[in-house]
């Protein structure tokens, strides 16, 4: 080998060991930076015999780093679900302690018991009087935290749609100057840059990387919507609410959604609702929007549930139907909108059950089964007083395929059998007190904001929606805690009856509505109102329990997975100082050669 040739293989090995001195020392100092990914050369033979870099490259596990991703969409849903649940627990706080909304109704209970026992007292009956109010302001305040959650949640969706605006701005710019680089070195910052990104945005929602070639990108939703596509972004876009109220609901319906979507936007115009068919699967946002849509509004429901059921307990009579030939006579006497008919019957061996519901407002037509406790009740509005009910409730009959025939009568109306093969058996109305006194021992004790008599109604809207936020003990009652036993200008103060009816009402078992999340979908709850309250707590208790150890569970998951992402594709300080030492000794060669071969070189120009 000549002294030339020799000079240039000294000369690009100092070269290539230099680039790599600099690569161990840029490696040891980013050691902590968070997403920087450990770099390596990688060295060829060159044609004139030296060595040269053919390229630097990043040290990473790509199929550790897609796991790590879905994981940790996984734990942020999981995590996010945690807090919220926990919040949402200490607003029930726990099964008998001394401010669950299960103890208030236990202790309104045991301040009814009180006054059966002594009727006339003012004492007990002002310790009762206070017992509701205490009940009721619990489940205002309840109510009103969780509606706060909700209103959270809808501005957490706002923000991290900001995030991953963000987010995938910044994948789009860096993409486009990863293709343009021809830098080596510049386009793996850039990727670790990138991933930093695209790991900001795994975290708010499932995400599917796939390498196009060229140093760019693809990510789409697990769901196959596309994020980010041939150096073009999607938008996203979410309209916050501003005062998120029970009223207020979610639908996959744009006209019937009363709470905003995030919506997703194509540079090319198209657009996707990413709430809608499971458009996200997981993730912050996810959790967030189920948080807002299904389990605080189940929440709300549990409370809203367990406010009617006190104040229909109270504030309602159940009046059985008079046998007539061949079926059931029913009344609908000072009826309100939502009370109700119920008439039971066989067919085929098997009894059934209508549930016939006052509805003076047609554009609530027709009602869906899930405004009655009981599951498999066929259940059908009318207006009770209309001048042509009795059609009404035929046509309906007849529509759901039920043979009785429905008539006026002074009353109310007779149900009768129309074919041989089915019997009435009997049935009920449930009517709503109005007034304090004189009307029976019902009383409208709780009441709807302004003292409204609470009746279940569902004209205009259901009245049960948010009623927790709204019950209150009835202001006449609470100026005179003496109507709490005075069901009748002649009945004597120390008459138990309406005292003894309040005792039982809080002791007998009654049916509560499926969409509050307890008993089955097909066989609902019964139970007394203290049983309904106590498992509403423990519901939630358990819940947020069960959410916590989810939670727990997947961040050791992705702490896992982070260790050994980082055992692959971080920087082992250990080995680049093992790196630095070999460097250094091929660079003292090379350094050594050319000294070598400059010697030569002058003795030869001095010989």
């Amino acid at each position: 080998m000549g002294l030339s040739a020799s000079l240039s293989t000294a000369l690009s090995g100092l070269r290539t060991t230099q680039a790599g001195l600099d690569l161990v020392a840029n490696n040891v100092a980013n050691a902590s930076t968070p997403g920087y990914v450990a770099k390596s050369l990688t060295t060829e033979q060159s044609a004139t015999g030296g060595v040269k870099v053919t390229e630097v490259k990043r040290q990473i596990d790509l199929y550790l780093q897609r796991q790590l991703r879905s994981e940790s969409a996984t734990s942020a849903n999981a995590s996010t679900k945690a807090d919220y649940l926990d919040q949402l627990q200490s607003l029930f706080s726990t099964v008998d302690g001394d401010t669950s909304i299960d103890s208030l109704v236990s202790s309104l209970s045991s301040a009814f018991d009180a006054l059966a026992t002594s009727p006339d007292s003012t004492t007990t009956q002002g310790s009762a009087v206070q017992e509701a109010v205490l009940l009721a302001q619990a489940l205002n305040d309840a109510s009103n935290g969780v509606q706060g959650l909700r209103q959270n949640a809808d501005d957490a969706l706002a923000s991290g749609v900001d995030v991953a605006n963000e987010a995938l701005t910044s994948i789009q710019d860096l993409s486009r100057k990863i293709v343009a680089s021809n830098d080596d070195g510049t386009r793996a910052a850039l990727q670790d840059q990138r991933d930093q990104a695209i790991n900001e945005l795994a975290a708010l929602m499932d995400v599917k990387v796939t390498d196009t070639g060229s140093g760019d990108v693809r990510i789409a939703t697990t769901s196959g919507l596309t994020l980010y596509d041939a150096g073009e972004a999607s938008r996203l876009s979410f309209e916050p609410t501003s005062n998120v109220t029970p009223q207020k609901a979610y639908s996959d319906d744009a006209s019937e959604s009363t709470l905003g979507t995030i919506t997703l936007t194509r540079s090319s115009g198209y657009s996707a609702d990413l709430l809608a068919d499971g458009g996200l699967k997981s993730g912050e946002l996810r959790a967030l929007a189920e948080l807002r849509d299904e389990t605080l509004p189940e929440a709300q429901a549990q409370l809203d549930e367990l406010a009617a059921n006190l104040a229909q307990a109270f504030g309602s009579t159940t009046v059985a139907g008079a046998a007539v030939t061949g079926g059931v006579d029913l009344s609908t006497a000072g009826a309100q909108p939502g009370d109700t008919m119920t008439v039971s019957y066989t067919s085929g061996g098997k009894t059934r059950t209508v549930t016939l519901v006052n509805v003076t407002d047609p554009a609530r037509l027709p009602l869906h089964g899930g405004v009655t406790a009981d599951p498999d009740d066929t259940v059908i509005g009318v207006d009770f007083a209309s001048a042509t009910a009795a059609d009404d409730i035929d046509a309906a009959l007849a529509a759901a395929g039920i043979d009785i025939d429905a008539a006026e009568t002074a009353g109310g109306f007779a149900f009768t059998a129309s074919d041989a093969s089915v019997t009435v058996a009997g049935g009920s109305s449930k009517i709503t007190a109005t007034v304090l006194s004189d009307d029976g021992v019902a009383l409208p004790l709780f009441v709807d904001a302004g003292d409204a008599i609470y009746s279940g109604s569902l004209d205009g809207g259901d009245q049960r929606t948010g009623f927790a936020g709204r019950i209150a003990v009835n202001s006449a009652v609470t100026d005179d805690p003496a109507l709490l036993t005075a069901y009748s200008s002649t009945a004597a103060a120390s008459d138990s009856t309406r005292a003894d009816f309040l005792v039982d009402a809080l002791k007998t078992d009654r049916g509560f509505r499926t969409d509050a999340g307890l008993g089955g979908a097909s066989s609902g709850y019964s139970g007394t109102i203290g049983e309904f309250a106590q498992d509403i707590v423990a519901y939630q208790a358990s819940a947020s329990a069960t959410a916590t150890r989810v939670s727990e569970s997947q961040s050791a998951v992705v702490s896992a997975l982070q260790d050994r992402y980082a055992s692959k594709s971080g920087v082992d300080v250990d080995s680049e100082l093992t790196n630095l030492i070999t460097l250094q000794t091929a660079y003292s060669a090379n350094a050594r050669v050319m000294t070598a071969v400059k010697e030569m070189i002058d003795m030869l120009l001095q010989a």
